[in-house]
């Protein structure tokens, strides 16, 4: 009997077979005689609802509309932004309505009244969605769910691991489900996990940050407070518990999306900040907040040298002399209504280029201390002539212009690295150069200003660092990608003829080929570069220093 009143209450059919409900229409029509039946049955009936109640304490369930409470939205992150998407909690299993993810990633629904399902589409895919299936149909491949979805009057409720498991293949976009952070990752957006330790003693107070994945960071201090940026979209940051110290008062998330703050204590007079890498897939920066005039304890100076090997994408820093190179202006190529070269799969230079080169800044700050600027930190225009002007005005010791390149043949691939030729400035146009002409024929017709081509005298002066340069660059990305058959060349780039400093291009791969594309927009692929553009700068910084008197 207990079997089947549940089943009955859990199917909505009860209110269908209330003997009851029946007994207090009909009350009015019935002869006083016959009302005691109707009382009998209104005690039948709270006999029964008695024993239903028990049965849901025995069972620890109710029905679903008892069971549903509204809970703290699901955070998602993607290009676009960020947004919420709400949850509702059903039976100890948490779900999100089919209809307020249709609205979020622009899916068309169409219900199968006959089959009792529906079908939602996205792009020129399908899911299918049956009642009571824990699976789904995804472009013709069944997908399992933790949980059947749940169909409440008009609403679809699916477990949230759809969105990881169906939506994602669905709309061809990565997805990963964060729990315990209540956070939903939509495409390439970089937002690694990061979890802080805090250790205190009587000689100061030690902050352990770890970062999965391998994340570069850089530390400052700025008013007062000492911050640390991530070179990252997002930051999915665990804060721990602590009370206020001598040394930290707080740890807490910075002013941006991509940053964390520490607080200094009373006792604070000056950090120390190093970096190391526990294992390939996480980076560790560990924070010593001390008191003022603490002194850094003696280190071996390793010799540099090219690495055997792409194992480690972030080894010790290595540390030199400050004299010698203290600026170095990054070009992250095109940018803005200029794209560069587009893969295949739709990947553009410019976002390629800007990714590297923030990840060589942070890296360059981090690790030798030196002043990095690029001449892009955003998606803008800015033309060639301007990008060698800003290095000048920075007076810059080094200019690397990076670039994705692009061929006809989709087999071509490799790494490339240029710097520049003047070949192409004979004679008659360096006299006409320095005389006191203004302008002088250009290739194709027109005019171009002499001070042009006297920049372009100023480059000839840094060739043989230049060349030295590209040279290293080459050794040092050879040793952690593939290079082309020709991988050092000359060329006239206009963006290097201004540049009063030895300047390499580098061209660290080709979007046209499509498995170069894929490598090319993966940050471990990105790593590897910017950990060879590093090593090539840390020799280079090093013959600098030998040739100084």
């Amino acid at each position: 009997m207990t079997r089947r009143i549940s089943s009955l209450v859990q199917s909505g059919r009860w209110a269908r077979v209330d003997p009851c409900a029946a007994a207090r229409r009909r009350l009015p029509l019935v002869p006083a005689r016959n009302r005691g039946r109707y009382h009998g049955c209104a005690l039948r009936r709270a006999t029964v609802a008695l024993l239903f109640a028990l049965i849901v304490l025995v069972s620890g369930s109710a029905p679903p509309s008892a069971a549903q409470a509204p809970q703290s939205s699901l955070r998602i992150l993607s290009r676009e932004g960020a947004r919420a998407l709400a949850t509702i909690s059903l039976n100890n299993q948490e779900y999100v309505a089919l209809d307020d993810v249709a609205t979020t990633f622009g899916l068309t629904l169409v219900e199968d009244r006959l089959a009792g399902g529906v079908t939602a589409t996205a792009g020129a895919r399908t899911i299918i969605i049956t009642p009571d299936q824990p699976v789904v149909s995804v472009a013709g491949r069944l997908v399992s769910l933790t949980a059947a979805p749940v169909r409440q009057g008009n609403r679809w409720l699916l477990p949230l691991d759809f969105l990881q498991r169906a939506l994602g293949p669905a709309l061809d976009t990565r997805m990963e489900l964060r729990r315990a952070a209540r956070l939903l990752v939509v495409g390439d957006v970089r937002v690694p996990r990061v979890t802080a330790r805090v250790d205190a003693n009587a000689g100061g107070t030690t902050v352990t940050v770890d970062t999965t994945p391998a994340t570069p960071a850089r530390v400052t201090l700025e008013g007062g407070r000492v911050q640390v940026v991530f070179d990252a979209d997002a930051l999915d940051f665990s804060s721990p518990a602590m009370p206020p110290q001598d040394f930290l008062q707080a740890l807490q998330q910075g002013d941006t999306p991509t940053s964390l703050r520490l607080v200094p204590g009373s006792k604070f007079g000056m950090h120390r900040a190093t970096t190391t890498q526990p294992d390939a897939s996480s980076s560790r920066l560990v924070i010593d907040m001390l008191p003022a005039g603490t002194e850094s304890p003696a280190a071996p100076v390793p010799a540099p040298a090219v690495p055997a090997a792409p194992a480690d994408p972030l080894p010790p820093s290595l540390p030199l002399p400050a004299a010698g190179v203290r600026t170095i202006v990054i070009d992250a190529g095109h940018g803005g209504d200029e794209l560069g070269a587009r893969g295949p799969g739709g990947t553009l230079e410019k976002d390629v280029t800007l990714a590297v080169a923030r990840r060589l800044r942070t890296m360059i700050e981090v690790r030798l201390g030196l002043r990095v600027f690029l001449t892009r930190d955003d998606d803008r225009t800015i033309s060639l002539d301007e990008r060698s002007a800003y290095a000048n005005s920075q007076k810059a010791d080094v200019f690397i212009s990076l670039h994705a390149n692009a061929a006809i043949r989709p087999a071509m691939k490799g790494a490339e690295v240029y710097y520049l030729s003047i070949d192409r400035a004979d004679a008659e146009a360096r006299r006409m150069a320095e005389s006191t002409g203004t302008v002088l024929p250009s290739l194709g017709g027109g005019t171009r200003s002499v001070d042009l081509i006297l920049w372009e005298i100023a480059q000839a002066r840094y060739l043989e660092q230049s060349s030295a340069l590209a040279g290293m660059v080459e050794q040092s990305l050879r040793a952690r990608v593939a290079m082309s058959p020709r991988p050092v060349q000359q060329a006239p780039f206009r963006v290097l003829v201004g540049a009063n400093m030895p300047a390499v291009l580098v061209e660290i791969g080709y979007l046209s080929n499509a498995e170069q594309e894929q490598a090319l927009g993966s940050g471990a692929y990105q790593d590897q570069v910017t950990q060879g553009l590093f090593d090539a700068l840390v020799q280079f910084r090093a013959r600098i220093e030998r040739s100084q008197p």
